[in-house]
């Protein structure tokens, strides 16, 4: 662990999960200290997110910013990866985030709300200024709307260096309400045409929603998942849970969460087989629909679009839920179940050396061109290949 003095506040970096446990004390103290802190940014979840990344990812590694006062108190921690981000061989970024959309797609700065935030964040951006030649990119992601931190941090961190905002919309549902309510509220085409999708897949067989919160009922369920949500395009892409290094990591948040009563797993049943499912988490009273997939077979029948209907309904009479969050950026199927959405934020910031526009270029083009590939897949392992081919002919040339 290193440490930098910053006037009156000393920043360690902490590097190693043996020292990142070495927080955990410290870690849920800031974290209870504000309850609305999201349960996705707890020790926990979090340790099990680093764990996945340091197992697979042998380019990556743990870049925590702890902030003491009068090194003593932890007023302040900033999680992060550390990664030097290659693209094409001649364009690399040392880039600061937290790696991967596929395991967290969250930020939340831990602050103690006793501290003035504006003058933790100044500390911090003096403290970036010193290090300023092992980062050229600080993406922080999925901040929420509602954050008085967000429009703090954006305020001191523009005085500084350059950085971008874009904003995603995340559509959520009021529960506390009845359900024939809330269908009434629905556009008449819409509501019209998801029970037209319900009577139409009832004409093949009986259909029912099972539940799954114990952990031996979701160890056994989530094989039935990674099995429906493997059988459409993301298993041809390699990307799917069955397929991929994600599918530890979701196993292992879903065994921790479902002994915390946290955890659902909910499927839906044609006769006897599984056609559809949802992975979601519990927390303060808001379920999160992280994960969705259906089976590929049964895709003219709409089986997501029923289990979204038929769940609904439950959690609507059950009034445990007050909320249903979609989590992710709204999809065009989605929109037909409600109109109401939440902010969130994501910005990445430029150290002065790199010129921000042409960050933002090159990585639209890249963007367009499908790379960076997903982990593992077939184009990825071209694209390298051919990378090399390049790379070695333009130094014998």
């Amino acid at each position: 662990m290193t440490a930098k003095t910053i006037s009156n506040y000393t920043i360690e970096t902490v590097e190693t999960m043996e020292e990142f446990k070495e927080l955990k004390g410290d870690w849920e103290r800031l974290f209870n200290l504000k309850n609305e802190i999201s349960l996705f940014f707890s020790y926990e979840l979090i340790q099990i997110y680093y764990e996945t990344i340091l197992r697979n990812f042998k380019n990556v590694k743990i870049k925590i910013f702890v902030m003491r006062k009068d090194n003593q108190q932890i007023v302040a921690i900033f999680p992060f990866t550390y990664e030097t981000r290659l693209f094409p061989y001649f364009f690399s970024f040392k880039e600061l985030a937290l790696k991967n959309d596929y395991l967290i797609d969250f930020y939340y700065f831990l602050v103690d709300p006793t501290e003035n935030p504006k003058v933790i964040f100044q500390q911090f951006i003096q403290f970036l200024k010193k290090i300023k030649r092992t980062w050229d990119i600080i993406k922080v992601k999925s901040l929420p709307e509602d954050e008085h931190l967000f429009e703090v941090f954006i305020s001191i961190i523009g005085k500084t260096y350059k950085f971008v905002v874009s904003e995603i919309n995340t559509l959520f549902i009021d529960c506390e309400r009845e359900f024939d309510e809330y269908i009434k509220n629905m556009d008449r085409k819409d509501r019209n045409e998801v029970r037209r999708q319900y009577r139409r897949i009832e004409t093949i067989g009986k259909v029912a929603i099972v539940e799954m919160n114990n952990p031996q009922e979701i160890e056994n369920g989530l094989l039935y998942f990674y099995d429906v949500e493997d059988s459409g395009w993301k298993g041809i892409e390699g990307t799917s849970l069955k397929r991929s290094f994600y599918g530890r990591y979701y196993k292992e948040l879903a065994s921790y969460l479902s002994n915390e009563n946290k955890f659902r797993l909910y499927l839906l049943k044609l006769n006897d087989e599984y056609i559809a499912g949802i992975y979601a988490i519990v927390d303060h009273e808001i379920l999160y629909m992280i994960k969705a997939g259906y089976s590929n077979k049964f895709s003219q029948y709409s089986p997501s679009t029923v289990l979204y209907y038929l769940l609904f309904e439950q959690l609507f009479k059950e009034k445990k839920i007050r909320k249903i969050d979609f989590y992710g950026p709204i999809f065009n199927y989605e929109k037909i179940f409600g109109k109401t959405t939440r902010k969130r934020y994501h910005i990445t910031i430029c150290n002065k050396k790199i010129l921000p526009i042409f960050y933002f270029i090159v990585l639209k083009t890249l963007k367009k061109i499908k790379y960076p590939f997903p982990e593992g897949s077939l184009r990825e392992k071209i694209f390298k290949k051919l990378r090399k081919i390049l790379f070695l002919n333009k130094r014998q040339s």
